[in-house]
């Protein structure tokens, strides 16, 4: 990287990258043979256009568009809808974990009312001790599938004023 002329005037960088005084070498004017060549690719290696990261590509797969066949009739919905549709039938067929979830995400999207709300709240006993139940599980099948990265129960299945655990989908 060894450029020996500078054919960069100082005109032309923007004004908040405009040196304050006039001088060869200084605040935003390094030595001429520091500087990159024209045509320069500082980093070759970098991220290549049209590449995407994690987060766009998950957005991508869960709202493509899949045919699904309810009832006798065929349809095309999200991908993310057919899998909360295929959930709400387990939970429906008496799938606890399923029932949970739904109930989870129901609440974390301010769907349900104040009255189903109380409803979920006023659980027996029983049922306290069987959503403690799936919540330890989860917790303990989350922490034999990744070991390095500890889990954190409350983040995943906060705790109402008494203490007890709410259903939230992980």
């Amino acid at each position: 990287m060894t450029n020996t002329h500078d054919d960069t005037p100082p005109g032309d960088r923007p004004a908040k990258k405009r040196p304050k005084a006039d001088y060869d070498v200084g605040y935003c004017k390094p030595p001429a043979a520091h500087r990159f060549k024209h045509g320069n690719n500082a980093n070759p290696k970098g991220r290549k256009k049209g590449s995407h990261n994690r987060k766009v590509v998950i957005r991508d797969v869960l709202f493509e568009a899949v045919t699904v066949r309810e009832g006798g009739e065929i349809r095309q919905m999200s991908a993310l809808e057919a899998v909360i549709k295929k959930m709400l039938s387990k939970a429906l067929a008496g799938d606890n974990k399923a029932a949970l979830t739904i109930i989870g995400i129901a609440q974390k999207e301010g769907i349900l009312t104040p009255e189903q709300e109380q409803v979920i709240e006023n659980l027996s006993e029983s049922d306290l001790s069987i959503m403690e139940d799936v919540r330890r599980r989860l917790t303990a099948s989350a922490l034999e599938q990744s070991p390095e990265t500890p889990a954190q129960p409350d983040s995943a299945y906060p705790s109402d004023r008494l203490g007890r655990a709410q259903a939230v989908a992980p």
